[in-house]
């Protein structure tokens, strides 16, 4: 396609070619040009959010749900160092992201101009590439670049654009989308002999299901019933894999550690789980396999990486016949109808406040088997993990940055990724403060989201964690205000829930109310 306008139109033409519908952002004076040329085409839309961290974080979850590039800008100075929060939430967690902002014009670089700061030292911390547009001309090679970056590594990455250059003219061919695409190739760095050997020589292993894990899922149950392991569900896995599976021990984390975890001999970690990571036993043997090496842990005896689906296939074709340890499997049964017994107990727990595991246990019964759930960042999130044992949802959350108040972005980047689908946002009273401006945007656009909120007016993680370091608890109190009638005063419908026998018609009817949607639910501090 030929281009005859400005360097402004040029890179909106060109991302639509590579197939990016809308791009996340707030308006500032810098990037004025961008904003007025999307006024002259209809291939990309610009959602139009209430602060810049927000519109990071809507690009991050849209690109980790559909694994395609995804796009985010901000204006010069405080916009652009606003971005980056979420943009590190992309970069630590592997999400093919392109975040471009405006700059001050050419002849102010370096002149003390008002918010003027050498964006590539700054973004060099959280992108694989930064890099500033000094000539119309160079753009276009760097905008290719930049996005061949992206989605090479499942990273990050950024261009600054000065104000005038986005306005200098083009007129130039753009690049066909074959140029930055990435193939997918069987590629296998690692020995399956020595992994296999590994295998074979446990008494009692376990397997994590990670991240990867989701797209080979029967594979793993296969797995999972061929060496009669236990099978430990990662956070972002979690409404994925074998939910009712008679080996499926669940989640683990700061509420619920299973006695086996000590004491398995083999550990295998199928794709990541940077949460779970850190429950594992030192001593244990670890193994992993991966879809690509950088994802692959330090301290693992043996690894491999490369086309997921294929390794396990070729394992299990290995392990044909092999013989497992049946008093260990029937140890793994117990402890699954045991925590199975515990739950249906909770179930029925009709304590107020409402004991948070207790809204877990009742969303299973009551959230769309397709659903898209994205979490927040807080204590809710250990009693998620703990009680929710999903048919077939799509989990979304932050592995490795966990920036609180990304859940609500999260679920609105998901939502425009796949308007057909619910999408529902959980988060604590504290981490919905941080973001609680964005409820406007799903107003603003008609998503109907629902937000269910947990709300103790703590910061509950933080008050338990310095209580374990023997310290006394302080600065974690909570000033929250009525979130149901904020709701309303944004457009939205809001409901409260205190009585526990309320949870499942609220919820029902919140769900399918085709609007923005807020449920506050008054939970006991735990």
């Amino acid at each position: 396609m030929h281009i005859n306008g400005n360097v402004a139109d040029l890179i909106l033409a060109q991302l639509a070619e590579w197939g990016v519908e809308r791009i996340y952002g707030v308006l500032g004076d810098a990037i004025f040009p961008l904003l007025d040329a999307v006024t002259r085409q209809d291939r990309i839309k610009f959602i139009a959010v209430t602060r810049e961290v927000h519109a990071a974080f809507m690009a991050a979850y849209e690109a980790r749900l559909t694994g395609r590039l995804a796009v985010c800008a901000a204006g010069a100075g405080p916009g652009a160092v606003s971005l980056l929060n979420g943009l590190a939430d992309a970069f630590m967690d592997g999400s093919p992201v392109l975040a471009i902002t405006g700059q001050v014009e050419l002849k102010k670089i370096g002149a003390g101009a008002k918010q003027y700061f050498d964006q590539q030292a700054l973004f060099n911390i959280f992108a694989a590439q930064t890099n500033i547009a000094v000539k119309p001309g160079s753009v276009l090679s760097m905008l290719v670049a930049a996005t061949r970056t992206a989605k090479l590594n499942n990273s990050a990455a950024h261009i600054s654009v000065p104000k005038d250059v986005f306005a200098g003219a083009a007129s130039i061919e753009t690049v066909p989308v074959s140029f930055v695409e990435i193939n997918t190739t069987p590629f296998v760095s690692g020995s399956l002999d020595n992994l296999l050997k590994v295998v074979q020589g446990a008494q009692r292993p376990l397997i994590i299901a990670g991240r990867t894990a989701k797209t080979v899922k029967d594979y793993v149950v296969k797995l999972v019933d061929q060496l009669g392991a236990g099978l430990i569900v990662a956070r972002e896995a979690n409404g994925k894999i074998a939910g009712r599976h008679e080996l499926n021990l669940g989640g683990i984390g700061k509420a619920y550690l299973p006695p086996v975890l000590h004491e398995a001999d083999c550990i295998i970690i199928i794709g990541a789980a940077s949460y779970e990571r850190e429950f594992i036993p030192q001593d244990t043997k670890v193994i992993q396999i991966n879809d690509r090496f950088e994802n692959i842990y330090q301290n693992t005896v043996e690894s491999i990486s490369g086309d997921t689906g294929l390794i396990l296939e070729n394992l299990l074709q290995r392990l044909e016949g092999h013989s497992f340890n049946r008093d260990w499997l029937e140890e793994i049964k117990g402890l699954v109808q045991s925590r199975r017994q515990e739950l249906a107990a909770e179930s029925v727990n009709n304590t107020r406040p409402i004991s948070p595991l207790k809204l877990m246990t009742v969303l299973n019964d009551i959230m769309p088997g397709e659903a898209i759930i994205a979490l927040d960042i807080g204590e809710f999130t250990h009693w998620f993990n703990l009680g929710f044992q999903g048919g077939q949802q799509e989990i979304l959350l932050s592995g490795r940055w966990r920036s609180i108040g990304c859940g609500l972005p999260a679920a609105i980047g998901a939502k425009f990724a796949r308007p057909e689908e619910p999408v529902i946002a959980i988060a604590g009273d504290g981490g919905f403060i941080t973001s609680m401006s964005e409820l406007l945007t799903c107003v603003r656009y008609s998503l109907d989201i629902c937000v269910i909120i947990v709300k103790n007016h703590v910061y509950s993680i933080e008050k338990n964690k310095m209580l374990a370091e023997g310290l006394i608890p302080f600065g974690h109190e909570l000033t929250v205000p009525d979130f149901v009638q904020y709701a309303k005063s944004c457009g939205a419908a809001g409901y409260r829930i205190e009585d526990p026998a309320d949870i499942q018609n609220t919820m029902r009817t919140a769900l399918n109310l085709g609007k923005p949607a807020l449920v506050e639910v008054i939970c006991a501090e735990n």
